[in-house]
């Protein structure tokens, strides 16, 4: 686990730690003055000891430069190559600067060439690797723009806008390609919540802007310059927004609170049996803590989200109680519907009330609104002033008596377990605060930014990113 993770508090300070103290309290003395402020101490010390841990990862990571004629990796051999080679590495509190020469594996003409150092290190995309994990989680909360700021504003040393950019987008479609593997190895060392006694899951689309290249039949329609363009645009975009997915795994204790949600989400062309598998692992997970307990799918009633049951049958055993219900909202939102085209403004005889008593306390409350909108239907004939009227109703009948079966509410709602698809909605919500913002467009980058955010939302960042960094390491060893 990240040292992040640990607890640090210490209940003596032990000898060196007192040296180490006397000399910032000398350093922040000699910088600031007597007639400091607090606050001005403060920032002081914070910048002493910044200097201090740079020089420090400096020295350490110089201390893993090799300079053998060849080296071991995994079995194969490399050979220094002749010519001098620097790069430079962004760390929390600054560049660090390397000089070591590459080495190219040995028996094949132009073959593959590394840096022993990053491999030792374990660098990820020109990042020291616990600085990759801070701005992986920074830019699945923002922008590269909004996580410069945060990065400074926390007293460390940000690269520029573009380099996160590009590096985070490449750290991040790693990521997504091992998603499955890294949400596993977060279970593996995260036990479930205490107190499960009921799980939801579901699946839901939400809508993001990608920019795609256009289609070259429309271009003859598009406005032509009237002065030449000297430099050469690239290439014509148009800009469409696609269905990603999103789904959820939800613990709720035996009041109906719940305990915590596991959030995904990926893009518009993703597989998306593979994440309702994804989904489904976690409520296995969860499920192996009480194997009794219930599993509910809770989603609206599009047919694209079958994926999900599809999922939990293969997941769990047959004996698993299993509930498919449609969203308890989406059923009323169709019913309300009714009500505002149908009935006098303001809703007088509060049909409202009445659908949402019925649904919530009679197990064949949606047998009884059924009949009751076919005899609401038989109440406008077929004119021009109706059919508003007439389409509102056609539409909760059509819908209701397809999924009347996933709407009997009442026995769960009086038992405390969960009717809504509120986890999975808030999720598209809280993906979109990430990728919709104002004029956004997504072009590369998305898959990666929706992987590291549905880890962070789901706490489990620090959890999956030791399985992470791990591919980036590998033993080095001078060849005899």
């Amino acid at each position: 686990m990240p040292l992040s993770n640990r607890s640090l508090a210490y209940s003596e300070p032990t000898a060196a730690m007192v040296s180490a103290l006397d000399f910032i309290d000398e350093e922040v003395a000699r910088l600031t003055g007597p007639d400091s402020t607090f606050e001005e101490r403060e920032d002081a010390a914070f910048s002493v000891m910044r200097g201090m841990f740079w020089h420090r990862g400096d020295r350490d990571l110089q201390s893993l430069v090799t300079s053998a004629d060849e080296v071991e990796v995994e079995g194969r051999r490399y050979r220094r190559m002749s010519q001098s080679s620097s790069t430079c590495y962004a760390g929390a509190w600054g560049r660090h600067v390397v000089n070591e020469p590459l080495y190219r594996q040995v028996g094949i003409h132009n073959g593959p060439t590394i840096k022993p150092i990053e491999l030792r290190a374990g660098v990820v995309e020109h990042m020291l690797p616990s600085f990759a994990r801070i701005v992986g989680e920074f830019m699945a909360e923002g922008t590269s723009r909004k996580a410069v700021r945060l990065l400074r504003a926390v007293g460390l040393a940000p690269p520029s806008r573009a380099f996160l950019e590009k590096r985070a987008t490449r750290m991040g479609a790693e990521i997504a390609a091992t998603a499955a593997a890294l949400e596993e190895a977060a279970r593996a060392v995260q036990p479930p919540p205490k107190g499960v006694a009921s799980v939801s899951c579901g699946l839901d689309r939400m809508t993001v802007r990608k920019a795609e290249e256009a289609d070259p039949a429309l271009l003859n329609d598009r406005p032509k310059r009237s002065t030449p363009y000297l430099r050469k645009p690239p290439p014509p975009k148009d800009y469409h927004y696609r269905m990603a997915w999103v789904g959820t795994a939800t613990a709720y204790d035996i009041d109906g609170n719940e305990l915590h949600t596991w959030r995904f989400a990926v893009e518009n062309d993703a597989d998306r049996d593979a994440l309702a598998d994804r989904v489904a692992a976690d409520v296995r997970w969860l499920v192996g803590s009480n194997p009794r307990i219930p599993v509910h799918c809770i989603q609206d009633g599009a047919p694209e989200l079958s994926a999900m049951p599809a999922a939990i049958k293969r997941a769990l055993p047959e004996d698993t109680p299993l509930r498919e219900l449609v969203d308890f909202k989406h059923t009323i939102d169709y019913l309300e519907k009714v009500v505002d085209a149908c009935e006098p403004t303001g809703d007088p005889n509060n049909w409202k009330s009445w659908y949402w008593h019925t649904l919530l306390n009679e197990d064949d409350g949606i047998d009884k609104i059924l009949r009751k909108l076919r005899r609401v239907a038989e109440k406008f004939p077929r004119t021009e002033d109706n059919e508003r009227a007439r389409a509102a109703v056609a539409a909760a009948i059509s819908y209701i008596r397809r999924r009347k079966a996933k709407m009997r509410y009442a026995s769960h709602y009086a038992a405390k377990l969960p009717i809504g698809s509120g986890a999975t909605e808030g999720t598209c919500w809280l993906m979109q605060e990430r990728v919709k913002k104002p004029g956004q467009s997504w072009e590369d980058g998305l898959p990666g930014t929706l992987a590291m955010r549905s880890l962070v939302l789901s706490d489990r960042w620090n959890h999956a990113w030791p399985a992470y960094a791990t591919t980036h390491r590998k033993e080095v060893r001078d060849a005899a």
